[in-house]
C-alpha cells in the first residue's frame, strides 16, 4: 500500500487519537500540536511531515518546555493531580515523546510542569 492511500485510510484513527489527547492534556495543548505528537508517535517514518508542517508553522522555540503550576486554576490544579495520581505522568510523557527528535523536527511542545510538592502526591501513590 503507498504512504499516500495510508494516510488516507489511517486518517480517522489519527484526529481520534489527537482529539483523545486534547482531551486529557487540557485546553493549553492546540490541535496541531496534538496531532504532530501523536504522528510521531504512531507513526516515527512520518518525521519528515511532520518537519515540514513545522517549517511552516513556526512557533516557539522547538523541543519539549513545561508550563508553570503556579499560574494555572485552582480547578486545573485539582484536574492535572488527579490524573497524575491515577497514571503518574501527563499524557504528553505518557507517549514517550523522544525529546531529541521532537526538538529536531521543530515542534514547539508545553507539558505540565510538576506540582510544587511533588513528592507528597507521589508517595499518596504507594
Amino acid at each position: 500500500m503507498k504512504l499516500r492511500t495510508a494516510r488516507w485510510l489511517l486518517a480517522p484513527v489519527r484526529q481520534l487519537h489527537t482529539r483523545r489527547l486534547m482531551a486529557r492534556h487540557g485546553p493549553m495543548l492546540s490541535y496541531d500540536t496534538a496531532w504532530a505528537l501523536i504522528t510521531l508517535h504512531s507513526s516515527p517514518d512520518e518525521t519528515t511531515l511532520v518537519r515540514a508542517w513545522a517549517r511552516e508553522n513556526p512557533g516557539a522555540a522547538p523541543g519539549i518546555h513545561y508550563d508553570h503550576w503556579h499560574t494555572l486554576s485552582r480547578a486545573e490544579q485539582q484536574r492535572r493531580l488527579g490524573w497524575l495520581r491515577r497514571h503518574g505522568h501527563s499524557p504528553i510523557q505518557l507517549l514517550e515523546p523522544d525529546a531529541s527528535l521532537v526538538h529536531s523536527t521543530g515542534l514547539h511542545v508545553l507539558d505540565w510542569g510538576r506540582p510544587p510538592m511533588a513528592r507528597v502526591w507521589l508517595s499518596r501513590r504507594s
